[in-house]
């Protein structure tokens, strides 16, 4: 290897003797930076002042890159961020698309049962307020044997109709994950109210006292299924007055099971007093379901629906 000043390497230069160090040699030529000459390179040797130069370009590249690093964390937490929100976005609109196919499903099944069932609950409702307020009841105590039948017979029957109707409802609904939507879970409330009135033995008497079960037994009875190439699943319907009154009077796996209703319509030819809290109670329980299913009295006006005192 051999030294020699950077820009003159193809001549020889004297040297003072004195000169001791590498140095020495280097600013005897003139030369500020000396170098080596290995081959055809010159490879410059850094003094202190080059080295701090060098330093403070590397720090600029350290924070450079720093800086660049810092950059792509933030675009990837960004894109994070908005993959996340993206997908919360999602599934809230899975959920409300869920919500959307309940109500429907649900309105699919109270527009085909929503009709009947309401006429059901006006029937019985004016039935039982002609009995309490009005004069009705005179007609079961009839010496007119045709007329007290008759009293006798349709007031069992607008039960029954009832009864039918809320379980061709259930039926339709059973199967529906509905607990959510708050429009079912007031039907749901109607009807249990009027269920509970039926049954319960704490608040009332025993007149017009139909257990739960039971009260489902004498829909079933009264249902008739039919199928409808337009509509999916098995469809129902109720049995007519005059096919009641027939089994009524001639099924006997049927008629046991009106016989103590029977007799407690048969009792308010004595009196209404026993069975009017039952009664009553009804009577509002329907009337609170008609202001649900129609509320907007557009088949029955309000008039027509007033509650018992």
């Amino acid at each position: 290897m051999e030294l020699t000043p950077p820009g003159s390497w193809q001549q020889a230069l004297p040297f003072k003797a004195e000169a001791t160090t590498l140095q020495d040699l280097w600013r005897q030529a003139g030369c500020r930076k000396p170098t080596v000459r290995i081959g055809a390179l010159d490879l410059w040797i850094l003094d202190r002042q080059e080295r701090k130069n060098v330093s403070a370009e590397v720090a600029v590249a350290v924070i450079s890159a720093a800086v660049a690093l810092l950059s792509i964390l933030i675009s990837a937490n960004t894109a994070r961020s908005t993959a996340v929100l993206q997908a919360r976005l999602q599934n809230e609109l899975e959920q409300r698309r869920e919500q959307a196919d309940k109500a429907l499903r649900l309105e699919q099944v109270m527009s085909r049962y929503r009709d009947p069932l309401l006429s059901a609950a006006f029937d019985l409702q004016s039935r039982i307020f002609n009995i309490l307020v009005g004069s009705f009841w005179v007609y079961i105590r009839d010496d007119d044997h045709e007329d007290q039948a008759y009293a006798v017979k349709s007031t069992i029957f607008v039960i029954a109709q009832y009864l039918a109707w809320a379980e061709a409802l259930r039926r339709g609904v059973q199967f529906l994950d509905l607990g959510d939507l708050k429009r079912n879970q007031d039907l749901v409330d109607r009807l249990e109210a009027i269920r509970s009135t039926f049954a319960t033995d704490s608040r009332f008497g025993r007149p017009f006292r139909i257990f739960r079960v039971h009260q489902r037994a004498i829909g079933e009875l009264m249902l008739e299924s039919f199928s409808d190439a337009n509509e999916p699943g098995m469809l129902w319907n109720c049995a007519g007055y005059a096919a009641f009154c027939t089994r009524l009077e001639h099924d006997e796996a049927f008629a046991p099971w009106f016989a103590q209703l029977e007799r407690d319509v048969q009792q308010l030819a004595g009196s209404v007093d026993p069975a009017r809290g039952r009664l009553t109670a009804l009577q509002h329980d329907l009337v609170d379901l008609l202001d649900f299913l129609d509320e907007s009295a557009v088949r029955f006006p309000r008039n027509m629906r007033s509650r018992i005192p």
